[in-house]
């Protein structure tokens, strides 16, 4: 790169010969840099290196951004070549964007993202540009893009741009027209994230019939005889932990757990200490745990799902640690495994405890959410969601004047929520507005228990959008 640099220099050598040389070196530099950091990141545990993976990850951005620059200018419709060089300045932007992403510059990462994918279209475009040539990399950037969206709490794009990707993935995949061994991975990927798109619009059904179809694709990939399981075992796993969140909201309580503890036994192997990988794969164990918790719990099997729960939660206070950890990384995961273990303790009869874990869970997801030092757009979802289970959790103590402020503060979340995407929380905020009656009840307040009531008659929910 040093060589091209000096080939490429204004003053003394040739730009214009030499410019897309170095473009194109700095874009598999910055490509090169952020998969070290990331294989660095893997083993921090073992190399206590972490600030070098931060210097890795900076000095990819950098890179990343000189690269989308110099293309920029290659690219212009007026001084450049755009036929020649769109494709590469979107590649560039796709790599900046993850770049951006990896450092937690969200908005930027977004922006870059949505760039990448405007011009991907263009070149993708049935009538004006080649389909076959740059349809895998809009379904690429696509993907991408619906990362930047979801983090930015906009679930509907997020799920119109997964639906999309899966629909090209699809195309891409087919047996008698595409290429199902180059693009099948790709295709059970969008699948899985369409999945998710689907669950928290409350499309429940949708979410598990999208979830089984990669599922079934992720076994085959994985099968010993006919697959590659070193390759797509962590991927089955994963794919089957989210068929089973989906199942448990659709209600379909045994077929949940039976992907869960499946989805757990994978990944207790690929977490081994001594066969595995656990910096890798650890989080994802911890993850699989709380799923697996909140399917033995309806179950009726309470016991294994306050000691499966209880794990689960054990590896994310090691993974969140702000000494040894990374908080920034897996706090997320913390709050939602203690939400989800306060809701196996209760029915265990662990009331107390029960209440403790819950309120935790509330005090981080407040920290995730915070306006000023947090990300209310990626966080108040689940913060709503967290002070409707500790109001459930106070209601069942008999703390009613409690439980109610909770609910309450639940519900103008909901209600704020509600406004950008009806579809994805009306049934939230109709439960937690039950809960809001019962208080009222509780506390002999009858007229204001039934202003609450009546609202609820006078707007039902889809039964399907129950979660």
């Amino acid at each position: 790169m040093a060589i091209y640099r000096r080939l490429a220099d204004p003053d003394t050598g040739n730009p214009a010969a030499h410019e897309p040389a170095l473009a194109h070196s700095l874009a598999n530099l910055g490509v090169c840099l952020s998969e070290e950091g990331q294989r660095a990141k893997a083993l921090e545990v073992d190399l206590g290196d972490s600030l070098s993976t931060a210097g890795q990850r900076a000095k990819a951005l950098e890179v990343a951004t000189e690269a989308v620059a110099i293309y920029r200018r290659l690219a212009d419709p007026d001084i450049g070549n755009p036929v020649a060089y769109e494709p590469a300045l979107a590649l560039s932007l796709y790599n900046l964007g993850v770049c951006l992403s990896e450092e937690g510059r969200r908005a930027e990462a977004l922006e870059v993202a949505t760039e990448a994918v405007a011009i991907y279209r263009r070149l993708a475009d049935p009538d004006t540009g080649n389909p076959a040539a740059h349809e895998p990399a809009l379904a690429r950037s696509l993907a991408n893009l619906s990362i930047g969206l979801s983090a930015a709490g906009r679930r509907a794009e997020t799920l119109d741009v997964n639906a999309e990707a899966a629909a090209i993935y699809r195309r891409l995949a087919d047996p008698v027209t595409g290429d199902p061994t180059v693009h099948e991975p790709d295709f059970a990927a969008s699948l899985t994230n369409l999945g998710h798109g689907l669950s928290d619009a409350g499309r429940h059904t949708e979410a598990v019939e999208v979830a089984a179809e990669g599922v079934a694709i992720y076994r085959r990939l994985a099968d010993p005889d006919i697959g590659n399981p070193a390759a797509h075992d962590p991927n089955l796993a994963r794919s089957l932990n989210n068929f089973s969140v989906y199942l448990l909201a659709a209600g379909r309580w045994a077929e949940a757990l039976e992907a869960a503890t499946e989805a757990v036994a994978i990944y207790r192997r690929l977490a081994d200490l001594v066969t595995g990988n656990p910096a890798a794969h650890e989080p994802d164990l911890g993850r699989s745990l709380t799923s697996l918790g909140n399917c033995l719990s309806p179950a009726g099997r309470h016991t294994e799902a306050v000691e499966v729960a209880a794990e689960g939660v054990a590896i994310y206070r090691r993974l969140a640690d702000p000494v040894t950890g990374n908080p920034a990384a897996h706090e997320p995961d913390l709050a939602l495994s203690l939400t989800n273990f306060g809701n196996c303790l209760s029915p265990a009869g662990r009331q107390a405890e029960a209440l403790e874990i819950a309120a935790e869970g509330v005090a981080i997801y407040r920290r995730l959410a915070d306006p000023v030092t947090g990300n209310p757009a990626a966080h108040e979802p689940d913060l709503a969601h967290s002070l409707h289970n500790l109001g459930a959790h106070l209601y069942a103590a008999g703390r009613w004047a409690e439980a109610l402020e909770v609910a309450a503060e639940a519900v103008e979340i909901y209600r704020t929520l509600i406004a950008v995407e009806p579809a994805g929380f009306i049934s939230m905020l109709r439960s937690v507005l039950r809960l809001q009656a019962g208080a009222l009840l509780g506390l002999g307040r009858l007229q204001d228990a039934q202003v609450v009531r009546d609202w609820l008659a006078a707007n039902p929910g889809d039964p399907d959008s129950h979660k």
